[in-house]
């Protein structure tokens, strides 16, 4: 599809899988962004307007993206949900249009993948998924810069993750295949990553040689790990299952006994935002080996490659 505001064909990316062919070199753009914003980078945006649809708030997404923006020269515009109430208020179909005759690029951060999808498929201007119930890409790209800018490298590393099999887990196993990563997930039975991003995983893994693995006991997937990363319990949406997600998802705690698993220099990963006590003791995510608040700054780097990369 052409992009009526631009000379190039359309690009989306809604899933890790949209950056299968370049994924390493946005990593790579997204380092050399970051060593170089301070000096005063070129503006391969200049005068691009992105449209900023929530449906769930951030504070990451927002601010990263609208600086991310004004840093590449480009300006970024915050869309409530109030404002469009998509599918309610006007049709998917309806809001794609029109914001697609008035801006460069759409991120929209959404509760369904079905209805991010649609707005793709009506949009003419590139659509970036800043969040939606089956995957995070943006934040797997800011995840990968922060280990690769912490170890040297990707391929080969031990990725656990720990607690509920959600959007990020989803995209980590994309993510981790991709760069040639080991990656271990260890979630409750009923809380498994989707069985068919899984699938499309591994047989990524098996050309790139590294191993994928579900399991449910998350001292074990510790064992050995150069990076442990989880994310919190109860996502928005689910705050009418809170108690018994805690209640299941308690032996999942990251703790000091489980981070004695992983190797001394393992690195601890969260997305954010964190809740001390639940998914994370503070001993680990306040620790020396915690490196969050890097990742939520390379949300901002990562990003920025990933604008680059679909409206440049």
């Amino acid at each position: 599809m052409l992009d009526e505001l631009g000379d190039g064909l359309k690009r989306d990316i809604i899933s890790v899988l949209d950056m299968k062919d370049d994924f390493e070199q946005i990593l790579s753009n997204a380092a050399k962004m970051k060593k170089d914003h301070k000096k005063g980078q070129k503006e391969p945006l200049k005068g691009k307007v992105l449209g900023m649809v929530f449906e769930k708030p951030s504070l990451r997404t927002r601010i990263s993206f609208e600086v991310g923006m004004g840093q590449l020269g480009g300006r970024a515009i915050y869309i409530s949900p109030d404002e469009v109430s998509i599918g309610k208020r006007e049709s998917v179909s309806d809001v794609a249009q029109v914001l697609s005759r008035y801006v460069n690029g759409i991120m929209y951060r959404a509760f369904s993948n079905q209805v991010m999808r649609e707005l793709a498929q009506n949009a003419s201007v590139p659509v970036i998924n800043g969040l939606d119930d089956i995957e995070h890409p943006c934040q797997c790209a800011a995840d990968m810069l922060t280990i690769m800018e912490k170890k040297g490298k990707l391929a080969g590393l031990q990725l656990t993750y720990v607690g509920d099999g959600n959007n990020v887990c989803n995209s980590l196993l994309l993510g981790a295949a991709l760069v040639g990563m080991n990656m271990r997930a260890a979630t409750p039975k009923d809380f498994k990553p989707s069985a068919d991003i899984l699938a499309k995983a591994q047989e990524i893994a098996k050309t790139k040689g590294c191993k994928l693995e579900l399991m449910s006991n998350p001292f074990q997937a510790a064992e050995g790990a150069d990076v442990i990363y989880t994310d919190t319990w109860v996502s928005m949406g689910q705050e009418k299952e809170k108690a018994e997600r805690e209640r299941l998802f308690l032996p999942y705690q990251v703790n000091v006994k489980m981070a004695e698993r992983a190797k001394k220099d393992f690195l601890f990963l969260h997305c954010l935002p964190a809740h001390r006590g639940l998914e994370v003791a503070a001993e680990v995510i306040d620790g020396p080996n915690s490196v969050v608040f890097d990742e939520a700054e390379n949300r901002l780097h990562a990003q920025k490659a990933i604008l680059v990369a679909v409206m440049a």
